[in-house]
């Protein structure tokens, strides 16, 4: 599978124009969005009524609260027509280059929606995929059952299985009106039940890798069971494999896979560069030997007892080096190009998947997680900073 071309196809991408017209989902359950951005400060619980397979864009910068301008046109200075908020979700027309371009951003990139134009970098393409959900988890080899489930929908709530105070910060934090799960995101499914109330049927879901044991029912109607077989290895056969992530001061920041000398795999991703003279969060330079991968993770500062970042279900995760720097799958921002991470490379889901699976070594499907020491064992990764 040949994928150099993804940058270029991807920052082109053109959609025809879609049916739905002026139509926002949101998490305050209102059927648009309001221009004057006025927002009910306690809202109602919600049932999400996504159009089916249809490419939508989820608000996935900032948290609860958080809001960004909608334009009337594609650029930083055009009038705003209306505002989204976190979580808000759109039909996604088409992306397009911005009409006036902005000298201090990397990314030129607009999406057009019904109610007007969106910057790129602050709404995530997402998708609702209904599943057929499993009337029995899959056996493992140690007589449990069990599976790992990718979040097939914009985002959806959970129901908790023990006092929300007793959780990780992303659950317990006040600012979280509703705990939910969101597209992309990858869980371990460990039970099965229907809901007492609305008898549809639900997954128990966690976290095997940096979590507390907290578990929580989310509908199985929107996870995606992921098998052994998707997620086999890309190209085991092949020899010299290697990784270049080239960092270009404040210019773009990419990833490119190699098979000798020969590139199989390009695509820009989100570094951390926050500030070059301390190097406070950067992404470490240099030639890396990497020692973990992973399905699933969860990233936090301190997960229990403060506020920070604090992101659950981290999917495809491949450790370059022990301080903690990860090549991963990103859903809390859509920035790729830019310096922004807190020092990992930040990539898009699938981007991240492909990656993952084409890295040495395999891992164990059941743990989902492998740690390892010595050269020779896993596929090794150059950062370089380029003038």
């Amino acid at each position: 599978m040949k994928l150099k071309d993804r940058l270029t196809r991807r920052d082109f991408l053109k959609f025809s124009a879609l049916t739905i017209g002026g139509l926002a989902f949101n998490n305050h359950n209102l059927a648009k969005v309001l221009v004057s951005g006025t927002k009910s400060l306690m809202p109602e619980p919600i049932k999400n009524d996504f159009p089916v397979n249809q490419l939508l864009g989820r608000i996935c910068v900032g948290e609860w609260g958080t809001r960004v301008p909608i334009r009337s046109e594609p650029y930083m200075d055009a009038p705003a027509v209306g505002s989204a908020w976190h979580d808000d979700v759109f039909v996604w027309k088409r992306e397009v280059i911005a009409k006036q371009l902005d000298p201090l951003r990397i990314n030129q990139r607009w999406v057009e929606t019904p109610d007007g134009y969106i910057y790129a970098d602050d709404i995530q393409k997402v998708w609702h995929i209904p599943q057929e959900p499993l009337t029995e988890l899959p056996e493992m080899p140690d007589g449990s059952r069990g599976m790992w489930v990718e979040i097939t929908t914009p985002y959806v709530d959970i129901d908790l299985t023990k006092p929300k105070e007793s959780y990780q910060w992303w659950v317990k934090d006040p600012n979280v009106i509703y705990p939910r799960v969101r597209y992309s995101q990858v869980y371990w499914a460990f039970d099965i039940r229907k809901h007492p109330e609305t008898v549809r049927t639900q997954y128990c879901l966690m976290q095997k890798v940096g979590a507390f044991p907290d578990t929580y029912w989310v509908d199985a109607h929107v996870c995606k069971p992921i098998m052994p077989e998707d997620i086999s290895p890309i190209n085991p056969e092949a020899e010299n494999k290697h990784i270049l992530i080239q960092m270009r001061g404040i210019g773009l920041q990419t990833l490119t896979c190699f098979e000798g000398n020969q590139e199989v795999f390009f695509t820009t991703v989100t570094t951390g560069g926050r500030n070059f003279e301390t190097g406070e969060w950067i992404t470490p330079i240099g030639k890396h030997t990497p020692w973990r991968k992973n399905i699933s993770m969860h990233y936090s500062q301190d997960g229990r007892f403060m506020p920070g970042f604090d992101l659950p279900g981290v999917a495809w995760n491949f450790g370059i080096e022990p301080n903690g720097v990860y090549i991963h799958s990103t859903y809390w921002h859509n920035a790729f190009g830019n310096m922004k991470s807190n020092g990992c490379i930040n990539c898009r889901p699938e981007d991240a998947k492909w990656i993952w699976r084409w890295v040495d070594p395999t891992i164990p499907y059941q743990d989902g997680d492998k740690i390892w020491s010595g050269f020779g064992v896993s596929t090794p990764v150059t950062v370089e900073i380029l003038s």
